[in-house]
């Protein structure tokens, strides 16, 4: 079958080609993910959770115990941000002391905000993710 007899105008195919040809379907998609994992990021601040679902451990100072960790200041939830590079995955940046929350140290306990880098997503993380670069892709296809 044609795409003329397939109902679909040839000229709106090949501005989707196009569209990926120029990379500008690629940085759509690029920008809708950093997007959403900047939601995601957030969210963990929010709710005090690593991107596992694991629970962060409370503040050990009783005189913080109505205070979330890592929110004295907001600083570090604000700056944690992601950017996708390629198909092959995403940076992660935040302060320079960031890494000391988010890895720990032999005084401090970890409260992981990011993904582990080695390991697959986290299945909530993936469903958004896909679900994003789902929706960027869609307004380059023809239906």
């Amino acid at each position: 079958m044609s795409l003329a007899r397939s109902g679909t105008d040839p000229a709106e195919v090949l501005r989707s080609l196009s569209a990926f040809a120029d990379g500008s379907a690629q940085h759509d998609v690029a920008v809708a993910l950093a997007i959403e994992g900047q939601k995601l990021v957030r969210g963990g601040f929010d709710r005090s959770k690593a991107p596992d679902g694991s629970t962060w451990a409370p503040l050990k100072d009783p005189r913080a115990r109505n205070r979330r960790p890592l929110r004295k200041t907001d600083r570090l939830a604000l700056t944690a941000t992601s950017y996708t590079v390629d198909r092959h995955g995403f940076v992660m940046r935040s302060t320079s002391y960031g890494g000391f929350h988010h890895s720990g140290t032999r005084h401090m306990v970890a409260r992981r905000f990011y993904p582990d880098d080695v390991a697959p997503l986290p299945v909530g993380w993936a469903i958004v993710m896909h679900d994003a670069a789902d929706e960027a892709l869609s307004a380059f296809i023809p239906r």
